[in-house]
């Protein structure tokens, strides 16, 4: 292990010059095509970001950006946080805490306007980014248990029309850019033929999204509700508590297929 990582969401507007280098960097190790203006650009965009630190010098080790969006859906005003560019260095994945801080991010969103539906809107180049949202949200969309909803698939499409225009096709659910903004280099995360048929949701994105390793990307939905904490907090008990220490501690090493963090996904809108 090479430390325990420790979350902070902070705005985007506080990020330092040497922040800014340094997630850089961290993106291009683990992808091709990140242009240092447009990854620039597209983090101006956002928000906040949540970053993932390490040591005493507390080093940038990952991070997820985050953006809120709007849409009107039949005269009703609809909320989703848009995931941005979402890293972490290969030496800390199978730490869940990403996925707490995320956690807690759409909590303080949701309690802005308590009585008011909230979404997690991704679009996913990566089945470790799939597999952060299917293994955690119990409504989720597209997933391979039943079709999606009617009026789920009309805010899916709504929402990735409005944000990405013609690259998004409403057929395949997927966007496809003229140009690759971004997509895992050769040999990471590499997915074996036994990894895909072993895991039912790991092969349904993997046919909901054929193109995932040359920078195609899945629109999905998933919805923050109130029990959420609770169901996430059990969750993590319950493996905690049930898993032998010698498991616990193999799986905290790196592996082909981890459900909570990774160099896993792109999450770009084209500038």
């Amino acid at each position: 292990m090479h430390g325990v990582l420790k979350g902070k969401i902070v705005a985007v507007s506080d990020l330092s010059d040497e922040n800014r280098r340094t997630m850089h960097q961290l993106m291009v190790r683990y992808y091709d095509h990140i242009q240092w203006d447009r990854f620039n650009y597209d983090l101006d965009e956002k928000q906040h970001v949540i970053l993932l630190l390490a040591g005493k010098k507390q080093e940038i080790k990952g991070f997820s950006t985050l953006m809120l969006t709007e849409t009107n859906v039949n005269g009703r005003t609809v909320r989703a946080i848009f995931s941005g560019d979402t890293v972490v260095d290969q030496a800390y994945w199978g730490q869940r805490v990403l996925g707490r801080f995320f956690l807690k991010y759409l909590f303080q969103q949701k309690a802005k306007h308590p009585l008011s539906p909230l979404y997690w809107l991704l679009i996913s180049k990566g089945y470790k980014t799939y597999l952060l949202m299917a293994n955690n949200f119990t409504e989720h969309y597209p997933r391979f248990e039943k079709a999606t909803p009617t009026d789920k698939q009309k805010l899916i499409d709504i929402f990735a029309t409005d944000m990405f225009g013609d690259c998004y096709d409403q057929n395949t659910g997927c966007c496809q850019f003229p140009e690759s903004l971004g997509q895992l280099r050769e040999g990471v995360a590499h997915l074996s033929k036994s990894e895909i048929d072993g895991n039912e949701r790991i092969k349904f994105f993997v046919e909901k999204n054929p193109n995932w390793s040359e920078g195609e990307e899945l629109v999905c939905i998933a919805e923050m509700t109130w029990s959420m904490p609770v169901y996430y907090l059990v969750k993590s008990w319950w493996k905690l508590t049930t898993t032998p220490l010698a498991k616990r501690k193999a799986k905290a090493q790196p592996t082909s297929v981890q459900d909570d963090t990774g160099a896993e996904s792109g999450l770009r809108r084209p500038s």
